[in-house]
């Protein structure tokens, strides 16, 4: 039985595309993305997901206290056209809304999430307990990776059995293109927005205990921090600041160092979820260097030693002392790079396409069993 849902989440980005049509192959699934063009926080230039083999529905958007809405979804929420609801974690107003009206309307309801650390700004003080009832309340919860799985787990009342875990995929085919073997450039590589929880202050420190007059590192991204780092570079001819680079040019970026470095931290208000970039370097056969606060090392995929190499966040001690490693063993990088391409296969868009697809089943199955013991109250 082909089960009919509607998918809303913020916007269509470039590397869900495939996701989304994993999703259509397997179920009749209508899209719905509520924000605008204002709302993107990446470079403008990268463009959104246009068409594809998805079904987008669009319907109007207006803003309510700063934040997106699309109250023309509510109408639409209902089991004579759908049979479950997945609704990422994101929306101040429309995770709210989206869980009310399944809610009321007894459809099964699947929530999405990549949140492993509950932030302290005020309102998500205040909203916490809300979140926390979502979590209870959900038919299912697919989680980024095992780290969001125990996260989520530590909410009181939230049972082990309806938390999937659907780890991260990127289109693994344009990076394992251009891997190669050869890793005699001592380079390392960041990639992302130049900002605070990126950790460029400790990545700056740490590359300032690297003695080797030929080495290198490339920033590639953009932000509030670039000038802070042009200032850097100005002072040290080794950086490279590149800038914006797009999606097409990315891979060959990837494949001319020795290292993908993400030095994430974690502030009042962020912390890495996951970080796709790291997926890219492994597929094209780069080990990565990164903190304990990224997710994608919390979940597993950088493995300590094996394929990469993981240290504490905030300390540019420990991450000099990884930048120093690899830059000076390229026969270290070349065989967790080997691994790096082993590792990463496992993460795989139809692998997240089967566990929102079985986290479905366990909506429909948990919300028919709450009708069936609700009948029987009702008789007795």
């Amino acid at each position: 039985m082909t089960r009919r849902v509607a998918f809303i989440d913020y916007f269509p980005t470039h590397y869900r595309r495939r996701l989304y049509e994993r999703l259509a192959d397997r179920m009749d699934v209508d899209f719905y993305f509520y924000a605008d063009e204002r709302e993107r926080y990446w470079n403008r230039k990268i463009p959104l997901v246009r068409d594809g083999a998805f079904r987008r529905i669009d319907l109007r958007r207006y803003r309510v206290a700063g934040q997106a809405v699309m109250p023309g979804l509510v109408p639409r929420l209902h089991r004579g056209r759908y049979d479950a609801v997945i609704k990422s974690l994101n929306g101040r107003v429309m995770l709210p809304l989206t869980y009310g009206v399944s809610r009321i309307r007894d459809l099964p309801f699947v929530l999405w999430t990549g949140m492993w650390y509950h932030p302290q700004s005020r309102f998500h003080r205040v909203s916490r307990p809300l979140t926390e009832a979502i979590y209870r309340d959900a038919g299912a919860i697919v989680a980024y990776g095992e780290h969001v799985r125990r996260f989520v787990l530590e909410t009181p009342g939230v049972t082990p059995q309806k938390v999937l875990v659907a780890g991260q995929a990127v289109e693994s085919e344009r990076f394992a293109a251009v891997a190669r073997e050869e890793h005699s450039r001592p380079e390392i590589l960041f990639v992302g927005q130049f900002k605070d929880s990126k950790g460029i202050a400790e990545l700056l420190t740490a590359w300032s205990s690297v003695p080797d007059p030929d080495a290198r590192l490339r920033m590639v991204g953009n932000g509030p921090l670039e000038p802070l780092i042009r200032e850097a570079a100005a002072r040290d001819p080794r950086m490279d600041v590149v800038g914006y680079r797009s999606q097409e040019d990315l891979p060959l970026e990837i494949a001319r160092t020795r290292c993908l470095v993400l030095p994430s931290v974690t502030t009042a208000i962020d912390r890495e979820p996951w970080g796709l970039v790291v997926n890219e370097a492994m597929h094209a056969g780069r080990p990565v260097i990164a903190t304990d606060a990224v997710g994608a090392a919390a979940a597993g995929l950088v493995q300590h030693g094996r394929n990469g190499l993981v240290v504490p966040e905030r300390d540019a001690v420990s991450l000099g002392r990884a930048l120093r490693a690899i830059l000076e063993d390229g026969d270290l990088a070349r065989e967790m790079g080997r691994h790096a391409r082993e590792d990463v296969a496992a993460f795989t868009h139809d692998r997240m396409a089967s566990a929102f697809e079985a986290g479905v089943e366990i909506a429909i199955a948990a919300r028919g069993a709450a009708r069936r013991r609700g009948r029987r109250r009702a008789r007795v």
